[in-house]
């Protein structure tokens, strides 16, 4: 390799999972070596701003009106490769732009937390003068075609089935390695739920659900709220709805009109914290936020996937016995009021949860990046 002491991480900021994910590596890795040079970089500020922001607004409006495409899209190899003809100006120009920054930066290694990122620098790995190693780090528990490509060095992979799953595509197993969905180290770590709860506004003597609408506020929260305010059962409601400034205002001129108290928060980059302070998470099953509350051991019921990457996440989850996946909103508002209560349910979930998540994520990864290069 180049000798470099450099790390480049590269992700996309569509969606906040891949940015999580990133930052919980370039955490872990500064912990295990001080003198790295850690980079992480949002492949869209390479690209010119307005064609970022529209490629940003394209994929909300296509999550949001028309999952159903995205559904299509997904993990279909000949789709994949009529993608690739059709993008490829796209790609080159992307790819020089890359090119251009790798050069510069000569890292050791490029670890990629999207497919995306993953595929651009696929196409710059090994064209000489670039040498680095290139380690892919899906997020979420079910690894789709787009990731496969020859130049990957190493892939770290969220669960033993995407291991296996990869395996079958004919990806040698020496380059698989099974380290979790990387999660910042402070989800490992316990905190005082009291005192997050009094932080976050929220009542410290009354059991609390937390809502998440994702990073993009895409979960309609105003019609699930209505339906957990229906369970007869004490308790209060938190909800985060993300980036999504008239979801955030609608939810607060919602709550005189519960009888359970309503506590309306905007985005948050400490969902440790907030996790801590609640006993139940209602949620879309995106990759990085199923396997934090997991982390965080806290039980899930999941709503509104997203066809394709969250729909298979619920099925791995469910499968496992980690979550409840609820098909409308008044069975959610049920299932989070049982999961509430100790024992049974709760308790199943629990054992189930300890059998999967994985707190020291980041750290195992981190550590497999480093051998990477260093042949360590």
């Amino acid at each position: 390799m180049t000798g470099s002491n450099t790390i480049l991480i590269l992700y996309i900021s569509v969606g906040q999972g891949h940015r999580r994910a990133a930052q919980a590596l370039e955490e872990a890795l500064r912990g295990e070596d001080p003198f790295l040079r850690i980079i992480c970089i949002d492949l869209l500020e390479l690209w010119p701003s307005g064609a970022a922001r529209l490629a940003a607004a394209l994929y909300r409006l296509l999550v949001r009106v028309a999952p159903g495409v995205w559904g299509y899209l997904y993990d279909r190899p000949g789709v994949k490769a009529r993608l690739d003809r059709s993008l490829g100006f796209f790609h080159r120009l992307l790819r020089r732009r890359l090119e251009g920054l790798i050069g510069e930066l000569s890292p050791a290694a490029v670890v990629c937390t999207q497919a995306f990122p993953c595929a651009l620098a696929a196409q710059c790995r090994g064209r000489a003068p670039l040498r680095f190693s290139l380690v892919a780090v899906p997020t979420d528990y079910r690894v789709h075609a787009y990731w496969i490509y020859p130049e990957v060095d190493l892939y770290l992979l969220p669960s033993p089935e995407s291991v296996d799953m990869l395996a079958a595509r004919g990806i040698d197993r020496e380059r698989l390695k099974e380290t979790g969905i990387p999660v910042r180290p402070g989800f490992g770590r316990p905190l005082d739920p009291v005192r997050m709860k009094l932080k976050y506004g929220l009542a410290p003597d009354l059991p609390a659900v937390l809502l998440m609408g994702g990073g993009e506020g895409t979960v309609s929260l105003e019609r699930l709220i209505p339906a957990l305010d229906s369970v007869g059962e004490d308790f209060q409601l938190a909800a985060l709805a993300g980036r999504n400034r008239r979801q955030y205002n609608r939810l607060q001129r919602l709550r005189g009109r519960l009888r359970h108290p309503l506590t309306v928060l905007g985005f948050t980059d400490l969902v440790e914290e907030l996790m801590a302070a609640v006993e139940v998470v209602v949620t879309k099953p995106g990759g990085l936020t199923s396997a934090e509350a997991l982390a965080k051991r806290l039980p899930l019921v999941l709503v509104d996937p997203l066809p394709g990457q969250e729909e298979l996440n619920a099925r791995f989850l469910t499968e496992h016995g980690a979550a409840i996946h609820s098909g409308d909103n008044l069975g959610a508002a049920r299932a989070a009021a049982d999961l509430l209560r100790a024992g049974g349910l709760r308790s199943r979930m629990m054992a189930s949860m300890e059998r999967i998540r994985k707190p020291d994520s980041a750290r195992y990864a981190a550590r497999a990046i480093i051998g990477s290069f260093s042949g360590g």
